[in-house]
């Protein structure tokens, strides 16, 4: 079959949305589907805010700070991705199939790609928290699929809600698009409420792509990259878009404590600690060879276990709190107790490595039984 995934891919600095897309398009691949991806510039089709809404935020003193820094912040990882390219639409070039560039979700209405089935995953693709229905009701259109003919399939692979519950409002505009679906699968347990509420009592939990693979996947996939890391003793320290109070600098410390340098990769730039730009190639090389790993990232976590890494996870706050359901979820689809660190507690870096228990991800779906299920 031919098959049109809709899903995020646009980032220059978050390797867990490239991998995602990579191993989802290898496995279709593998069962002998031509998958590609749909490039829905989502970023350019985001509803702006009415002018007295805007003004309102700036006189806001709850709000005014946190919406000038946003302005600020997307502004200055623009400018930083030019200044600092990480490689990521050369490795899409490389590595996945892709149609052209859809301007919006009118556009993909208008002339939606051929195909016999539409998946919507994996990632957070039902996840309004950057603007609420008001502002992400296009991209919302999408991620639940509408467009493209009444013969054409619709299934959602691991589709991730991000939080455990939804606004009334989300509810109502949602239920019609979802009713559409053939299939539904979510990556996380907390989204088979969500999907039932909205009437879906059929929704079942998906593997994330990433978790597709082995670790021979991601070693072969990384190989002969232009900077290997197995000769080094370091920790490896990914942070992702979290604006909250953390100390990262104990993490430093920490390091330094050991003996061991820190390769710091992230997408903020607040804190003035020195930083490192790999591609998708590096980065994975990076985080396999680590003595030790530190992040606040699903994917980066999800490869850490993948790799057999002792590794801590930093809990998300503030208006990302919600995500952290991800992360309950992923150690208790794995069967493996939970590795957060608690402001600079980290006991849990010393615990051995842990496996995935195989008879709770062998019940877990994979695409091929969700296929199957449309």
């Amino acid at each position: 079959m031919k098959i049109g995934i809709v899903t995020y891919w646009k980032s220059s600095c978050n390797y867990g949305e490239q991998l995602q897309n990579y191993a989802l398009q290898e496995y279709l691949k593998d069962m002998g589907h031509e998958p590609f991806l749909i490039r829905y510039d989502y970023d350019s089709d985001r509803i702006k805010l009415p002018r007295h809404k805007k003004i309102g935020k700036l006189l806001d003193p709850k709000q005014a700070p946190g919406y000038l820094k946003a302005v600020r912040c997307g502004r200055k990882l623009a400018k930083e991705s030019i200044i600092h390219p990480r490689g990521f639409e050369a490795f899409r070039q490389r590595h996945l199939s892709m149609s052209r560039i859809y301007s919006s979700a009118d556009d993909l209405a208008a002339d939606p790609p051929a195909a016999d089935m539409y998946i919507t995953g994996s990632d957070q693709v039902w996840n309004s928290f950057e603007g609420g229905l008001e502002q992400m009701r296009n991209r919302l259109r999408v991620f639940f699929l509408d467009f493209g003919g009444e013969d054409v399939m619709r299934a959602s692979y691991a589709a991730s809600w991000g939080r455990n519950d939804i606004p009334d409002e989300e509810k109502v505009f949602i239920k019609p698009l979802i009713d559409r679906f053939d299939a539904v699968s979510v990556r996380e347990r907390t989204g088979i409420g969500i999907c039932k509420g909205l009437g879906r009592d059929d929704a079942v939990v998906a593997l994330d792509p990433v978790m597709l693979f082995d670790a021979g996947k991601y070693r072969e996939l990384y190989r002969g990259s232009s900077v290997d890391h197995s000769g080094e003793k370091y920790l490896f320290f990914y942070y992702m878009n979290n604006d909250g109070d953390y100390n990262r600098k104990a993490v430093f410390d920490l390091a330094e404590s050991m003996g061991l340098k820190v390769i710091y990769v992230t997408d903020d730039w607040h804190d003035g600690l020195p930083r490192s730009f790999p591609d998708v190639y590096e980065w994975l090389n990076m985080l396999d060879n680590a003595e030790y790993v530190v992040t606040n990232s699903y994917h980066c976590s999800l490869l850490s276990i993948v790799f057999e890494k002792r590794f801590g996870v930093i809990r998300r706050f503030g208006k990302y709190a919600g995500m952290n359901t991800r992360m309950d979820s992923l150690f208790d689809l794995c069967g493996i107790e939970p590795r957060y660190i608690d402001d600079d507690d980290f006991e849990v870096l010393m615990r051995p490595p842990q496996k995935p228990d195989a008879g709770r991800i062998g019940n877990v779906l994979k695409p091929d039984q969700v296929i199957g299920a449309a």
